[in-house]
């Protein structure tokens, strides 16, 4: 991704303060921190960029936060195009499902914009919640906390279901056919996470992949 203009003159006083980075790593750098939650100390996080800075770069690294900011609210694509996009993926690998929780790899409290594959591929924005996409079908897990919030947001072709009444394993291990491959990422899931996956699909007869 090319880094903005702005960017790019405060990549170059960086520099001519004898701090180098290449523009792209930096702009990679304030879309990181615009994700992330807001601490204390708004400017806390430059000490990261370089020990010491000036007034004018401390102003000017706020604009560039801020315009990282802004670009972030941007709305995203239709959740009903990723779904598609997800499904066209699927089947070029030869998978039935995918399963896709609201963590990243941190498994930490706070997932950033740039990691959140739930609201990327179903519209719902909710702190906790597991979908599982079929080729033919797509559920969207969720607690009591948001079942009015996964209803409203929730992309056509996600059905809700309330994973108090049905867990998550429980939905696999019914629905998946024999034979069927369902794939998932481990390192978006903790090991008795993926033990219990295994364990669903091994009761559909089916594998995790």
């Amino acid at each position: 991704m090319t880094a903005s203009p702005e960017t790019a003159r405060l990549a170059a006083q960086l520099v001519a303060a004898g701090e180098p980075i290449a523009p792209a790593v930096l702009d990679a750098f304030l879309r990181g921190v615009a994700a992330a939650p807001a601490g204390h100390d708004p400017d806390a996080w430059m000490a990261l960029v370089a020990p010491s800075v000036g007034a004018e770069l401390r102003a000017g690294l706020r604009r560039a936060l801020e315009s990282a900011r802004t670009a972030a609210r941007a709305p995203t694509p239709r959740a009903e195009s990723a779904l598609a996009l997800l499904r066209a993926e699927l089947a070029r690998r030869g998978l039935d499902g995918f399963v896709v929780p609201r963590a990243d790899e941190h498994q930490g409290e706070y997932v950033p914009r740039c990691a959140d594959r739930l609201a990327w591929v179903s519209g719902f924005t909710g702190s906790a919640g597991t979908a599982v996409v079929l080729r033919d079908r797509a559920a969207l897990f969720v607690d009591g906390r948001y079942t009015l919030q996964a209803e409203n947001e929730a992309a056509d072709g996600f059905e809700t279901i309330p994973v108090a009444d049905t867990p998550v394993e429980s939905w696999i291990a019914e629905t998946l056919g024999a034979g069927a491959r369902l794939g998932y990422d481990p390192r978006l899931h903790t090991r008795r996470q993926c033990e219990a996956l295994a364990a669903a699909c091994a009761r559909a007869g089916a594998a995790l992949e």
